[in-house]
């Protein structure tokens, strides 16, 4: 009796067997395709909190009303003080840069140009260099990469960067005619553009 009911039985075990590896089969491979999803979420929060760099080619931002702009003192080619009221009267672009810092020296042909096409008595291009050495290692960078145009300008203690409030480098300030902070700009511009030197241009003939 036991063995007759044994070889009634007996034929659906194997196939029971391979139904229970099928389903273990689906259910691991489900789980490892969970994880495989989720994984580009883990890699997109880590770098979202990573500190982002500025981006190149940053908007400009206008003020709806002008600002006082910083009277720090900084430096010139001949160790003398300077502050940005002693450029009344220009229109000025004033970019802070440093020698370490790559897209400041990207875009530097890009403000020696500028001060060339339209530097004179109602604009002037001013770079003041960020370097903690100052001039001792800015003046031969710039003579190092040919930068013909632009006057050395330095402030190496770091007083400018925090009394205009500049996160990162390069940051340029626009100043107007009459001294006042009119807009600024994060990050690397290319100011020989068009849309850039003709917004400059009319600064520049501004009464």
């Amino acid at each position: 009796m036991s063995n007759e009911s044994g070889r009634k039985t007996g034929p659906w075990v194997p196939i029971l067997g391979l139904g229970l590896i099928i389903i273990a089969v689906v259910v691991v491979a489900s789980r490892s395709g969970q994880k495989q999803e989720s994984a580009p979420a883990v890699s997109s929060e880590s770098a979202a909190s990573a500190p982002a760099a500025p981006p190149k080619g940053a908007d400009f931002v206008w003020y709806d009303a002008p600002r006082d702009a910083p009277a720090t003192v900084f430096k010139d080619a001949a160790d003398a003080d300077k502050t940005l009221a002693d450029f009344k009267g220009k229109a000025l672009v004033v970019n802070f840069w440093a020698t370490w810092c790559a897209p400041c020296v990207k875009e530097m042909p890009t403000l020696d140009a500028l001060q060339a096409q339209l530097g004179g008595d109602t604009f002037q291009v001013l770079t003041i260099s960020q370097d903690r050495e100052g001039a001792k290692v800015a003046q031969p960078f710039v003579e190092k990469n040919g930068w013909k145009n632009l006057a050395l300008y330095t402030e190496p203690q770091g007083r400018f960067q925090r009394d205009a409030s500049i996160k990162g480098l390069p940051t340029t300030i626009i100043i107007d005619k009459s001294g006042k902070e009119i807009g600024r700009v994060e990050g690397e511009v290319k100011w020989t553009s068009d849309v850039v030197v003709d917004k400059l241009k009319s600064l520049a003939a501004a009464p």
